[in-house]
């Protein structure tokens, strides 16, 4: 049996086109695959209330899954973000996307070769080894949950409070194979003793900082060693960080291959030593506008911009501009290191000249 394992899509009203989009290829890929599971690892909507507003249009989609696969969610910590002390998870449907929401656990055969253990979002699973789950009896087990596994590293940062904390030796003593796992958004494998820890990362680009390609794992029951290929969401779309460099005089370097996709969400972040920065700020906004036409979301960094007063004038300025430019035209120079360059001396003159007041 194939199987999709995806996590945090972070499903939200306020980008609902591009979250369903997503969530669009997850489905268009179970169905290329020909899985016959896929596995939601939590953090599935952003919030309680989107859950509530965008549930119908989730187990519509939900459809166009062929009869062949079975999916199942797991709740997250964003699940119940927001949801309030009589928030019931449990009372809706989401169609052909089975909820699995029962704590501390429940158990479902997957195939004649595999068994799914659901561990849904709990703050504290420190009692797993008063649970009584029963003994394994398919020859693979796969414990879906969604929390933080101390020392398997990631990339990209972590905003929000922690997830609950999952204590590795809880996988080898519930006799876990692969623990499929939501939370790290940046994605992660890592083994503690015969258990495969997978965080797929995020489905989508949910928050500034998560480079890389967005993806899903794909998996099988067999052969065994397990193995987990990722797969990029083209529909995801990528974050980028994009440096702008503002010479003295206020002009802007702006990379010519700038080519966003329209899932893309852009970051400029815009370094430099100016005069006067209100120049700078309208050339951004106007860059601003026409990027926003051609990709999902531009954001603006100003911190790396300060105002240097009497730079045009200040004759150790003149001279170290003057040496720049002098440099920056020989053969070889890269663009990139000159304007860092650039940068530090600049920024060496100011704490200079601040020293001296």
């Amino acid at each position: 049996m194939k199987f999709l394992l995806c996590a945090d899509l972070h499903i939200a009203e306020e980008e609902k086109d591009y979250s369903f989009g997503v969530l669009r290829e997850i489905f268009a890929l179970c169905s290329a695959e020909n899985c016959g599971a896929l596995f939601f690892a939590g953090d599935v909507f952003n919030s309680w209330a989107d859950m509530e507003a965008l549930r119908a249009e989730f187990r519509g989609l939900a459809e166009s899954l062929p009869s062949s696969c079975a999916a199942y969610f797991v709740p997250g910590n964003h699940e119940e973000l927001r949801g309030g002390p009589s928030a019931n998870i449990g009372g809706f449907d989401f169609g052909r996307v089975r909820l699995l929401a029962q704590k501390p656990w429940q158990i479902e055969t997957l195939c004649e070769g595999a068994e799914l253990l659901a561990l849904p979002f709990q703050k504290n699973y420190s009692g797993y080894r008063d649970w009584r789950v029963p003994s394994k009896k398919k020859p693979l087990r796969i414990a879906l949950g969604h929390g933080t596994v101390p020392g398997i590293a990631y990339t990209g940062p972590d905003e929000e409070e922690p997830a609950g904390v999952l204590d590795a030796d809880l996988f080898g003593f519930l006799d876990v194979d692969l623990a499929a796992l939501g939370h790290l958004h940046g994605g992660a494998q890592g083994r503690a003793g015969k258990t495969l820890i997978a965080y797929p990362g995020s489905a989508r680009v949910w928050r500034e900082g998560e480079t890389g390609p967005r993806r899903v794992l794909l998996g099988s029951d067999a052969p065994l060693p397990l193995r987990l290929e990722a797969v990029p969401l083209a529909s995801a779309g990528e974050y980028r960080a994009l440096p702008l460099y503002v010479s003295p005089s206020g002009s802007l370097t702006v990379p010519e291959n700038i080519r966003p996709s329209a899932q893309d969400w852009l970051k400029l972040e815009v370094s430099g030593f100016v005069e006067d920065e209100r120049p700078v700020i309208q050339t951004l906004d106007r860059l601003k506008g026409e990027l926003e036409k051609k990709c999902r979301r531009v954001t603006v960094s100003h911190e790396n911009l300060s105002v240097l007063a009497g730079l045009s004038s200040h004759p150790l300025a003149l001279a170290f501009l003057k040496k720049w430019e002098e440099e920056a035209k020989k053969e070889g120079r890269g663009l990139e290191l000159m304007n860092l360059a650039r940068l530090k001396g600049l920024a060496a003159l100011k704490a200079i000249l601040e020293s001296r007041r």
